[in-house]
């Protein structure tokens, strides 16, 4: 099943921003790490919903079981 952003659940820090996703009945901690190359959050909903319910389903979960993204996680531009 597909993780989707609860609107009301974001929160940014200087470091990253914290993002509440609901999966059904059972919520995720995801956590966009704040860099230039992601920019913003908000606009990209979407892409980082897929990258983290992958992340997820492939068992990518950080010792505190928050999903991370980072630059790397997300697709390169094509030139």
């Amino acid at each position: 099943m597909r993780l989707v952003t609860l609107p009301e659940k974001i929160r940014h820090t200087s470091h990253h921003t914290l993002l509440v996703m609901r999966n059904g009945g059972t919520c995720q901690a995801v956590c966009v790490l704040n860099d230039g190359r992601i920019g913003d959050v908000r606009s990209k909903l979407g892409l980082i919903e897929t990258i983290a319910t992958w992340k997820l389903d492939h068992g990518e979960v950080a010792f505190d079981g928050r999903v991370w993204i980072t630059p790397e996680d997300m697709p390169r531009p094509r030139h």
